[in-house]
C-alpha cells in the first residue's frame, strides 16, 4: 500500500474509533475510564503560527500549530476542564488536596517569539492563563534551537543523498557513534524528522552538535530565517498578564544524556537568569521533550525549583510535583480523515481516553 494511502486509512480507522470512545464518554459509559479531577489536565505545545500549512513546507510540523486551531483547542477543552494557572495546579498536588472539578493548564516549551505573537493575544482575549518555558540562552538572540538547525541540515541531506539511511549510519559511525544502533529501526532513514527523533534522545548535546558539524561538511548549510525567541521586555510583558515564565535549561540539553555538572549547571544557571530578568523567584521547569531519569529528578530539586513537568503520563510517585504530566498537541495531533479539527479525537486525548497517546518511548527511567 502506498505511504499516503495507509497514512489516510489509519486516519479514518482513528476517527471512527474517537468518535465512538467519545460518544460512549458523553454518555457515561466511559465515565469510570476517563481523567479524573485528581489528575490535572496539562497541555504542552510549541510554536503558534499564522498559517501552519506554509510553515510547515520549511519548519518541523510537529512543532507547529495554526492559531486557528489552537483557538480551536481552547475552546473544545473549555467545555469540559476549568483553566487554571500551573501555580495553582503545583500548589493543590504539593496539599495533596485534589481539585473536586476537571482542570486544565496551558504551557509552552522553548520560548520562540510566535506564541507571543500569536498565543498571547488569544490567551489574553479569552482570559486563560498559560505558562512559557525558556531556553535562556537563546532569549532575545538570534540563535538556533540545536532541534531546529539539526532538522534542516538533515532536511537538506535527505534531499541530496541516494540513500539516507545508509548515508545517516555512515556519517554517525565515521564520527565513533553508535550509526548501526540509531538507525536500526526502518523509520529513521524515512523521513528528517523521523531521523532527528532518532538522534536526539540517544545522543549528548556535545554529540549532536558533532553530527551537525559533519552534516555542514558534507552537504554544506545554505539556510536562513532561523525562528526568533522570545525576549526578556515580551516575556517581562506575559509576566505582568498572568503568563509563568519557567526554565527549559539554558541550552536544551536532553539531560539525561549529559554529565552530573553539566546537569547541575543546566539548572541552576537558567533559573538564577529569568529570576535576575523578571525580579521573582522561579519555581518551574519542564524537561527537554520531557526526558528525565531519578538522577535528573534529584537535581531539579536541589537547584530549587518547586515544580517540574514531563512530555508524557509517566511520573515518579516519590517525586509527584517534580513529574507533572503533560499532553503534546499540535495541529495535526487532533485531525480526522480530512485533516480538520475533530472535536472528538481531542476529547479522546484530553480525558485520556485514546490509547495511542499512552505510548512513550522517551528516556525516564528512575
Amino acid at each position: 500500500m502506498q505511504p499516503r494511502r495507509a497514512r489516510r486509512l489509519r486516519w479514518s480507522v482513528k476517527s471512527a474509533l474517537a468518535s465512538t470512545i467519545a460518544f460512549a464518554h458523553e454518555r457515561g459509559l466511559a465515565a469510570a475510564l476517563a481523567r479524573g479531577p485528581e489528575r490535572p489536565l496539562v497541555l504542552c505545545y510549541h510554536r503558534v503560527v499564522d498559517n501552519f500549512e506554509a510553515a510547515a513546507r520549511t519548519e518541523m510540523r510537529s512543532m507547529l500549530t495554526g492559531r486557528e486551531m489552537f483557538e480551536r483547542h481552547l475552546d473544545c477543552i473549555g467545555r469540559h476542564f476549568r483553566f487554571v494557572s500551573v501555580d495553582e495546579i503545583g500548589e493543590r498536588l504539593a496539599s495533596g488536596v485534589p481539585f473536586t472539578e476537571r482542570v486544565a493548564a496551558v504551557t509552552f516549551d522553548d520560548g520562540y517569539q510566535d506564541v507571543y505573537e500569536h498565543a498571547y493575544p488569544v490567551l489574553k482575549r479569552k482570559g486563560i492563563p498559560a505558562a512559557v518555558f525558556v531556553v535562556t540562552d537563546l532569549v532575545g538572540r538570534p540563535f538556533w534551537q540545536i532541534h531546529d538547525k539539526l532538522y534542516h541540515l538533515v532536511a537538506k541531506a535527505f534531499a541530496t543523498w541516494d540513500d539516507p539511511r545508509r548515508e545517516l549510519r555512515g556519517l554517525l559511525s565515521s564520527l565513533g557513534l553508535p550509526g548501526e544502533q540509531i538507525t536500526r529501526p526502518a523509520a529513521a532513514g524515512r523521513t528528517p524528522l523521523l531521523a532527528v527523533s532518532a538522534l536526539l534522545p540517544v545522543l549528548s548535546q556535545t554529540d549532536i552538535r558533532r553530527v551537525m558539524d559533519g552534516l555542514e561538511a558534507s552537504v554544506g548549510n545554505g539556510f536562513y530565517d532561523i525562528p526568533q525567541t522570545l525576549t526578556w521586555p515580551m516575556l517581562a510583558e506575559m509576566r505582568r498578564n498572568g503568563i509563568v515564565v519557567g526554565s527549559h535549561t539554558r541550552t536544551h540539553v536532553r539531560l539525561p544524556m549529559e554529565l552530573p555538572e553539566v546537569i547541575a549547571e543546566e539548572l541552576e544557571v537558567s533559573k538564577r537568569e529569568i529570576e535576575r530578568q523578571l525580579g521573582e523567584p522561579i519555581h518551574h521547569f519542564a524537561y527537554p521533550d520531557g526526558q528525565f531519569t531519578g538522577a535528573v529528578v534529584a537535581a531539579v530539586a536541589r537547584a530549587g525549583y518547586r515544580f517540574a513537568y514531563t512530555a508524557c503520563p509517566h511520573r515518579v510517585p516519590e517525586q509527584p510535583t517534580l513529574t507533572i504530566e503533560r499532553l503534546l498537541l499540535w495541529e495535526e495531533s487532533s485531525v480526522d480523515t480530512d485533516r480538520s479539527f475533530s472535536p472528538a479525537v481531542l476529547n479522546c486525548q484530553a480525558h485520556d481516553l485514546w490509547p495511542p497517546a499512552r505510548r512513550c518511548a522517551r528516556v525516564h527511567q528512575v
